[in-house]
């Protein structure tokens, strides 16, 4: 696999890839969830069309645009996007009008909006793309398959650009919901709960990140894509092992790694296993204190770092765990949500 990153958009609880200030800034918050800041949408899409839209369209189609303006294309040729929850307010909206209505005279657009397949569909419209288009649905693996995907279109399909993302959104009700499941923290974080915690749950998030993706190596520095590990484990000590040989298999020359850490005490125990291990030695750097936890957030951790790339600046300093890197020529990525685990090998070309 030589994924060819051109472009990144991404709209976040962290701000905006199309602002100048971007990850500048260490983030301030006590809260139980990080929400978007949204941009301002009027460049982006038709005014009648963005009141009758979902946040989750609202922020996929403005990381897309921003992805595609980055990359100086109009139209992709295919889109991939990976989503675990899909359009979660207008299946509420939906299951809501079900029950006050007695399933009665219901509306069919909530429906037709909720489905996980809308944000791409929607992109596609805008885009006047009407080629290949997939949306993954795989939980925890759902970007990774959505860019596994993309490998294998376009080896059938060379030189072509693809957009591919990963989005998801937050609601009251599903806020509730991951906190009873043990995911959320029932109480606020702070980025230091994040960073040096060991809490029951991880603070909520949400995003989406969007990427030019193509098999022809550009002329500018980009992120490579070489190689993405995906696999599911409910034993942590089990799953720091196989990520462990896996890393070893690789024979990789480290420059950084990318790590997932949520301050949740379940999954702390994995991090600190790589970190005190087989990453001892190596530059860390996390990235869930600015975005959250959720289960696209792999794309957000590829963006920043595609981000930095292509302003040829460093990963920002107050995700660094340790020593700053001085190079970023190769770099791992390591996530874990839920059982669900992947490692990325990336590299600068």
């Amino acid at each position: 696999m030589e994924l060819y990153i051109t472009g990144t958009g991404i709209v976040s609880c962290a701000g905006n890839s199309g602002d100048a200030d971007f990850l500048k800034e260490s983030q301030s918050y006590d809260t139980d969830r990080l929400l978007c800041v949204e941009p301002n949408y009027t460049a982006y899409i038709p005014p009648m069309q963005l009141r009758r839209m979902s946040k989750a369209v609202r922020i996929g189609i403005g990381a897309s645009k921003m992805c595609m303006a980055s990359a100086g294309i109009e139209k992709p040729d295919a889109i991939s996007v990976g989503t675990a929850m899909g359009c979660l307010t207008d299946t509420e909206v939906f299951l809501n009008k079900m029950i006050t209505q007695e399933e009665q005279m219901l509306t069919p657009t909530a429906f037709i909006q909720s489905t996980h397949n809308t944000v791409s569909g929607q992109i596609a419209l805008l885009a006047g793309c009407y080629g290949h288009n997939l949306t993954f649905v795989q939980r925890g693996h759902s970007f990774e398959h959505a860019v596994i995907n993309t490998q294998l279109y376009l080896s059938d399909n060379p030189h072509q650009q693809m957009l591919v993302g990963g989005i998801d959104e937050l609601t009251d009700g599903s806020v509730e919901a991951l906190k009873i499941g043990g995911i959320n923290r029932k109480e606020n974080s702070t980025p230091a709960d994040v960073l040096n915690g060991n809490t029951q749950g991880a603070v909520a998030g949400e995003g989406a990140a969007f990427f030019i993706m193509t098999d022809d190596k550009p002329i500018k520095p980009a992120v490579c894509i070489k190689d993405v590990y995906a696999f599911t484990e409910k034993d942590i000590v089990t799953a720091a092992q196989k990520l462990t040989a896996y890393v070893n298999s690789q024979s990789l020359n480290i420059d950084a790694v990318l790590l997932g850490q949520s301050g949740d005490e379940k999954s702390n125990a994995f991090y600190e296993s790589l970190r005190s291990g087989i990453f001892s030695n190596k530059p860390q750097y996390i990235f869930k204190h600015l975005c959250g936890e959720y289960a696209t957030a792999s794309a957000f951790a590829l963006g920043i770092l595609s981000n930095a790339i292509t302003k040829g600046e460093a990963l920002p300093s107050h995700c660094a765990l340790n020593n700053e890197a001085v190079a970023l020529k190769n770099v791992l990525l390591v996530n874990h949500y839920m059982h669900y685990y992947s490692c990325w090998v990336l590299q600068v070309a």
